[in-house]
């Protein structure tokens, strides 16, 4: 009777520890995941000496950006810059390529870091808009379901397909602008959307974000606007998260037959996917990896009861054969630390026909462009070729007898 009492105690205390231990995660994950918040900054790194066109940037530990092959941005309090080939690496002190776009240099740091100002490494690597990039666009409003939103419009002489780019989860559409002078190039029109729980968009009628299973609404809004304004076809962009928006766009929408062909960059299409990659990272002390993983299955099981996540609809991929029709090109990096690569490569084995899924060695997320500009634009306008319309033919033709 002794033995019974205490098993059923053991057991009693094991369930008490996982609804408390998950009842944590489940509000953490609301917290951090589901409430709308404003895009935010990472002042992790310092700038130790600059010169005309170098810099050595410096870190209290190791980060992904700070050492990433390639293009990225340099933002600090009065100006922005970019950084370019890494040079040196000496410990946590980094020498790369730098040219200063606008404002004053950045602060330099000859102390303790922590008594310095610190600088963010972005991946966006321009700092305002399309006039970054020497490109023509106005601001505009479009009309969702829930009020008018803002966009920017970049446009092409006589365009006949219009690109729609939807940016990633608490990103800014700043997130597009790598990519605007190669579409523009291919003769498209851009239009760069905001949706709903951006700043100073709608809030969704949830209070939440819903990975697409509400935001596809405003996408397609959004190409109704474009229908409205001489699109004939479009070309669907999507930078991580909005490519969820996207593929619920495509599920749902009586407008997919007008889309011609859609891109990706690190698509966040299998949510449950990337938030067990990210739980992985969770740093529990001594507790068990399998312990950790059935803590972050059973907050996922109270996330989806008290919040209605839908982790079977918001993966894409397991539809993504009946979904993606048209000819789609993603891009996504070895080293994606937050979107794991195995979501695309689950992408292209289910569909061989439609999509090609390009790996860019070393990138970080939704960096394959940072990490390659001349490599990533060159497949893109490939693509942007081969899936354009046929044009008509030029001239009189002669008539068959």
């Amino acid at each position: 009777m002794t033995f019974v009492i205490a098993v059923a105690a053991l057991v009693l205390l094991v369930a008490g520890f996982h609804l408390l231990a998950g009842w944590v995660y489940a509000s953490g994950f609301r917290d951090t995941a589901l409430i709308p918040q404003p895009p935010t900054r990472d002042f992790n790194v310092w700038v130790r000496s600059i010169a005309r066109d170098r810099v050595i940037l410096a870190t209290q530990e190791p980060t992904q950006a700070v050492g990433h092959p390639g293009t990225l941005g340099l933002y600090w309090s009065n100006g922005y810059g970019q950084v370019g080939d890494v040079r040196h690496v000496e410990g946590f002190e980094v020498t790369r390529d730098f040219r200063l776009i606008e404002g004053d240099t950045p602060p330099v740091c000859h102390q303790l870091l922590t008594d310095c100002e610190p600088v963010d490494i972005e991946s966006y690597a321009f700092p305002n808009d399309p006039g970054d990039v020497d490109l023509d666009f106005e601001e505009a409003q479009y009309t969702t379901p829930l009020g008018p939103v803002s966009t920017w419009i970049v446009p092409a002489r006589e365009a006949k397909t219009w690109a729609i780019h939807v940016h990633g989860w608490t990103a800014h559409r700043r997130e597009s602008i790598r990519l605007l002078p190669t579409i523009n190039k291919a003769g498209m029109t851009s239009l760069v959307i905001d949706y709903r729980n951006d700043p100073g968009a709608p809030i969704d009628p949830t209070g939440r974000y819903r990975f697409g299973l509400s935001e596809w609404e405003d996408v397609d809004a959004a190409a109704q606007f474009a229908i409205d304004n001489g699109a004939k076809d479009i070309l669907l962009v999507g930078y991580s998260t909005g490519a969820a928006h996207i593929m619920s766009f495509l599920e749902r929408s009586e407008l997919k037959n007008r889309v011609r062909a859609t891109v990706f960059d690190a698509p966040n299409i299998i949510l449950a996917e990337t938030i067990r990659h990210g739980s992985r990272g969770l740093k529990l002390g001594p507790t068990p990896i399998r312990l950790t993983q059935l803590m972050t299955e059973f907050g996922m099981w109270l996330v989806d009861v008290r919040w209605k996540i839908d982790w079977d609809t918001t993966n894409y991929v397991q539809r993504s054969q009946s979904i993606l029709t048209m000819p789609t090109l993603v891009f996504h990096g070895t080293s994606d630390q937050r979107v794991p690569i195995s979501i695309s490569r689950q992408l292209e084995a289910r569909c061989p026909e439609t999509v090609t899924l390009l790996e860019a060695q070393a990138a970080g997320h939704v960096m394959s462009w940072n990490a390659n500009p001349a490599k990533y634009e060159e497949s893109l306008s490939r693509f942007l070729a081969r899936t354009a319309p046929p044009r008509p033919p030029s001239g009189n033709q002669p008539q068959r007898q």
